[in-house]
């Protein structure tokens, strides 16, 4: 695949060739790949949205490509076959020491959900010692942060550690549902329309994992935060404490500077229709949190362009 750099070239020249033709032909929209999630997941969602609105704003046409998440998309990046990628906060910072690698903005949070049964009797993250437990999707940054989540909860070292497995989401919900695993790890938004489904059929229990918290902060500074889901989601009749992971949009350093700009003015401009339907958790598509993609630098134009608009 070509370089953003040399197909923005390409386009360039395109464009003059068909204003010699034509006088004043429009010059064609450029088109960029964004590296997202599995259906039915937060990421491609989001991706849908943001090719949507950018496709309305024009100038830019944005192809949301199904992956298996966070570290295949930074992957898929450095190897030049996404020109942007959507990732957790904390499988960036496992990649940011590329120099290569920056961000476009802080987007919104994810909610690292760990499902079981009700009638599995699970009630803590220290009743998972022994049981089989989806990670999430080989490649995915969920299965990635939920390895560190085990870790940092003493479950990885423990007598009976649990025994873990990466599967899909759709997969893993499957599973879970027909009592071949014990539980599942999910990273997205609130509520999931899938787990809702299941919620709706299987009465179902989202277990408090924030006592690894404090272990996973200091391992990962910055990477994570204390949240809540609220009460009635998935048929839970208290807040639920969770741990939160931001997402940021990535791009690599060479993307051209007029499409960092571009990228910026939708997100800042179109914040309230890149909000899924039906989400109550957290959106970060605010001009304090935009700017927050630690331990990520900001694309330079992309950093500009933030202070152009809001000084």
């Amino acid at each position: 695949m070509t370089s953003l750099t040399r197909r923005g070239f390409l386009w360039a020249g395109m464009a003059a060739g068909a204003l010699g033709l034509a006088g004043c032909s429009p010059a064609p929209p450029r088109r960029l790949i964004l590296g997202c999630g599995e259906p039915g997941g937060s990421y491609l969602q989001f991706g849908e949205l943001l090719s949507s609105v950018a496709r309305d704003a024009g100038g830019v046409e944005i192809t949301a490509l199904a992956t298996e998440g966070s570290v295949e998309n930074i992957a898929l990046l450095g190897a030049g076959r996404v020109d942007l990628a959507l990732s957790l906060a904390d499988s960036a910072a496992v990649a940011a020491t590329r120099d290569d690698l920056v961000a476009i903005g802080r987007v919104y949070q994810n909610y690292l959900q760990c499902i079981v049964r009700s009638a599995s009797g699970l009630t803590s993250l220290a009743d998972l010692a022994g049981r089989v437990v989806s990670l999430g999707a080989p490649g995915s940054g969920a299965a990635a942060t939920a390895s560190r989540l085990l870790d940092a909860g003493g479950l990885s070292t423990a007598a009976t550690p649990p025994v873990t497995i990466e599967r899909t989401f759709r997969e893993a919900v499957v599973e879970l549902e027909q009592g071949r695993i014990d539980a599942v790890f999910w990273s997205g938004g609130i509520p999931t329309p899938q787990i809702a489904e299941l919620a709706a059929r299987t009465s179902i229990r989202v277990l408090d994992t924030t006592s690894a918290l404090p272990e996973l902060l200091t391992g990962y500074p910055g990477a994570y935060a204390a949240t809540t889901i609220p009460a009635g989601v998935y048929g839970a009749d208290s807040p639920v404490p969770a741990i939160g992971v931001a997402n940021l949009l990535l791009a690599s350093s060479d993307l051209d500077d007029d499409l960092a700009r571009r990228l910026v003015d939708v997100l800042i401009d179109d914040a309230a229709r890149l909000v899924p339907a039906g989400s109550l958790g957290i959106q970060y598509l605010t001009p304090a949190s935009l700017i927050d993609t630690v331990p990520v630098p900001l694309h330079p134009a992309a950093e500009r362009r933030y202070r152009e608009r809001y000084g």
